[in-house]
């Protein structure tokens, strides 16, 4: 019996563990990447680096991640465009209409193939050959932005250099097509960057374990009438009855000397109460007290 007890409890823990690892999964949206080459063969080369930096972070185990479709989605609805380099105001109010904790962003840097080869001309009734190689390089600088003070709180560069060769017999024959030349060059450094950014200190505000609320915290992803709606659910341990204070975040403070950012003030608007967990990261709140609640609103308990 007392085995037995002593097993149920241990699974409890563990499953209670894993709860409280998922909850602590930071937020985060990765934008399309500005492409600053001058290329001319991969005109869709942003977003292919930002559909491989989804994959690779989600992958990581280590981030809750927008999928690119839903963000498109979303920030057509709020009529916003975005991608490579973003300044801390414009990270801080994007962060905010789309409930993330952190922004990643970036600009490919370098992408360009140089073609190496020889052509032995037809003789005796034989064919020409033609055997070349090209070379490909691809280099991206990435940083990810906190949304909530603006701060960049982690940057890095990776770059990648790969080759392919060719043989063409009466200009039959060839080597790798374009796109499989892009993930070849391009993934590896995508790869690089994600392990480094899984690295990286990036405290999540949303802490709470399953049947726990402290610390829990997230935004108002909308509001409706009586109804405010959550960016935290089960996934984080909301449950009904659960209480939050609602903060808007003001300006951005900086360091007057160095110009890094400090911080930013919040100001409390009201409480609002759980009234229904209706998924991993959705829930309905009642207002207990304040108005003019808006998407964006922190909120915390």
């Amino acid at each position: 019996m007392k085995k037995n007890l002593a097993v149920a409890l241990g699974l409890l823990a563990a499953v209670a563990s894993s709860a409280a690892a998922a909850a602590a999964k930071p937020r985060v949206a990765v934008i399309e990447f500005k492409d600053k080459t001058s290329h001319y063969s991969w005109y869709r080369a942003g977003e292919a680096a930002q559909d491989m930096f989804v994959t690779e972070l989600v992958k990581s185990g280590k981030y809750r991640v927008i999928e690119r479709e839903q963000l498109a989605a979303i920030m057509q609805e709020k009529g916003l465009s975005l991608s490579g380099d973003i300044d801390p105001k414009t990270a801080v109010k994007a962060g905010k209409l789309l409930g993330v904790e952190y922004l990643v962003t970036g600009a490919l840097t370098e992408l360009g193939v140089a073609d190496r080869g020889a052509r032995v001309p037809g003789v005796f009734g034989m064919p020409s050959v033609r055997v070349g190689s090209q070379k490909m390089d691809a280099s991206i600088d990435a940083r990810m932005i906190n949304t909530t003070t603006g701060e960049i709180v982690w940057a890095d560069t990776a770059k990648e250099t790969t080759s392919d060769a060719s043989v063409y017999v009466a200009g039959a024959g060839g080597g790798v097509d374009d796109k499989r030349k892009l993930d070849r060059v391009l993934r590896p450094v995508v790869v690089k960057l994600a392990a480094s950014m899984a690295q990286a200190s990036a405290p999540t505000s949303g802490l709470g374990g399953a049947g726990d609320a402290s610390g829990i915290a997230g935004k108002i992803a909308k509001v409706e009438g009586g109804s405010v709606f959550l960016n935290v659910g089960a996934e984080a341990g909301v449950k009904e009855g659960d209480a939050f204070d609602v903060y808007r975040v003001g300006n951005v403070i900086k360091d007057p000397d160095t110009g890094e950012v400090l911080g930013s003030d919040e100001t409390k608007v009201g409480r609002v109460k759980v009234t229904k967990v209706m998924g991993a990261r959705l829930s309905t709140a009642s207002i207990v007290s304040g108005s003019g609640f808006k998407s964006g609103d922190m909120i915390k308990n």
